[in-house]
């Protein structure tokens, strides 16, 4: 009968163990450190484009956001002064173009949103990367000036509803066969040649419509004043930017 023998296996020592399992170990540690350093660069140039379009964003508002004041100046404040004055020496013999065409500017309006350029935030939102901006001074100034856009656009909401409140008072004291004459084909104002007749002079409307257009000119007035200060704000966000990472120096 035919003996088997088994060949002798070597047993390895707890020093043999040791060295296989910290070989294993450094071998894992150092994967994780160079997935980290990875990802850390990763991110750094994920951050530099970030902060890259910011500032071409900025450079955008700076560059469009004076246009809204302009419009606002024009048609709000100087339209609300202009129709003060008229109204209060209104007659029904007397041409009242300017206070047809002023009453109808005002009550247009311009969104901020229109005005600014928010993909770059939106973009950073959607992704849930605002953590990539490691400055937090960048960080919170640039979420502000955001917050600051939103809360004037809800203040323009205010406004309309202000605007919609002196339509509603203005409307007693015009003629509809006149009004419709301010109207190009491309529905544009402008002051028609012939002359426009207010349909009543009555005081009581006549001095609603002087209370809404003195709510519509403050609010105005302060809606101008924080695109303004928004303008100059978006001037300092920049010099930030390139002063914690030398972006924008060209800018």
């Amino acid at each position: 009968m035919e003996v088997h023998h088994h060949p002798n296996v070597e047993k390895k020592n707890f020093k043999e163990y040791f060295f296989e399992f910290l070989m294993i170990f450094l071998a894992v540690t150092m994967g994780f450190f160079a997935e980290n350093i990875r990802e850390h660069f990763a991110d750094k140039e994920k951050e530099h484009t970030y902060l890259e379009s910011f500032v071409n964003d900025l450079s955008i508002d700076e560059q469009k956001l004076p246009l809204l004041i302009r419009a606002i100046n024009a048609q709000q404040i100087h339209g609300a002064d202009t129709v003060f004055d008229l109204l209060n020496h209104a007659s029904l013999n007397n041409p009242a173009n300017n206070i047809y065409y002023f009453l109808q500017r005002i009550a247009r309006q311009q969104g901020i949103k229109i005005y600014v350029t928010d993909r770059t935030i939106e973009q950073i939102k959607n992704a849930g990367e605002m953590r990539l901006i490691s400055n937090k001074q960048v960080s919170d100034t640039l979420i502000d000036y955001y917050k600051q856009i939103d809360f004037i656009a809800y203040l323009q909401n205010t406004l309309l509803d202000m605007k919609a409140k002196l339509w509603n008072n203005s409307e007693p004291i015009l003629r509809g066969n006149d009004f419709k004459k301010i109207f190009t084909e491309t529905d544009a104002v402008f002051k028609p040649k012939e002359d426009l007749y207010l349909f009543s002079t009555d005081p009581v409307a006549i001095n609603k419509i002087l209370l809404n257009i003195s709510q519509v000119r403050g609010l105005s007035v302060t809606i101008r004043d924080m695109i303004t200060a928004q303008t100059k704000e978006a001037e300092n966000i920049k010099r930030l930017i390139k002063g914690k990472y030398g972006i924008g120096a060209e800018q």
